[in-house]
């Protein structure tokens, strides 16, 4: 039987990092919270996308279906992202390492389908955004290093819980 030891985590990026108050864990919610709210800005964007090119179905003409369908595909895709994050938020909070896993599989599966059906949606259209795929993947290596760092670190038995021992005198 392997023994784990757990002790509080006070690196140094809690000292002199980016923020004195904030270590790994605020770092990893700070990722979970943002993954979240894009998620549900992405979803009202393409329903709203969803809603005028079905006004524009004569201009669109053969296309208009292989589109909707690729926003279709983008919107279940952040729906799914949008219930890992809240998943990934109970694990790092309860600090279980089962929990943040699927965070981890779903956001490289599921960005990798958002861009296929984005890139998809825009040769059909005709219009290639190159300028976007720039920022989305810093966005993602960003969330991904902060969240990676936190399974590493939970995985080695580092624990951010507070110590609820209250000693008496």
């Amino acid at each position: 039987m392997k023994s784990t030891v757990l002790y509080h985590y006070y690196g140094p990026e809690r000292r002199n990092g980016l923020c004195r108050s904030f270590n790994t864990k605020h770092y990893a919610l700070t990722s979970a919270v943002y993954t979240l709210n894009v998620s549900i800005l992405v979803v009202l964007l393409y329903s709203w996308q969803i809603n005028v090119n079905a006004k524009k179905f004569q201009v669109l003409g053969d296309v208009y279906y292989g589109i909707q369908i690729a926003y279709y595909a983008i919107i279940g895709s952040q729906l799914s992202m949008a219930f890992l994050s809240m998943v990934l938020i109970v694990g790092i909070n309860s600090e279980n390492i089962g929990l943040v896993v699927p965070w981890m599989l779903g956001l490289l599966i599921f960005m990798s389908l958002e861009a296929l059906c984005t890139v998809y949606a825009n040769i059909l259209r005709d219009h290639i955004n190159g300028h976007f795929d720039g920022l989305c993947k810093a966005e993602v290596t960003v969330a991904m290093y902060f969240v990676m760092k936190f399974y590493h670190m939970v995985r080695s038995g580092i624990s951010f819980k507070v110590n609820e021992t209250v000693i008496e005198l």
